[in-house]
């Protein structure tokens, strides 16, 4: 997984170890408060809500029967 610091805690962490090279360790990864994980959970769910009763188009029917022949096909040999 890549890491991107922010730009000031990079700099801290440089100055902490002047001319030293040393492999930068695991940063904790950024959260947002619960408040805005809860709104953007409502709102994902409001704007895809409708695929949930949209039809699944037959070409992609076919191409999951095609897919489960092959798994099939391969298992068995």
């Amino acid at each position: 997984m890549l890491t991107i610091m922010p730009q000031a805690q990079q700099n801290k962490r440089d100055e902490l170890q002047g001319s030293q090279v040393v492999s930068p360790g695991p940063v904790d990864e950024p959260t947002l408060p619960p408040q805005v994980v809860s709104c953007l959970g409502e709102r994902l769910r409001a704007y895809y809500s409708h695929l949930m009763n949209d039809p699944i188009p037959g070409s992609f029917i076919r191409i999951l029967e095609t897919m489960d022949q092959n798994g099939r096909a391969n298992r068995d040999r």
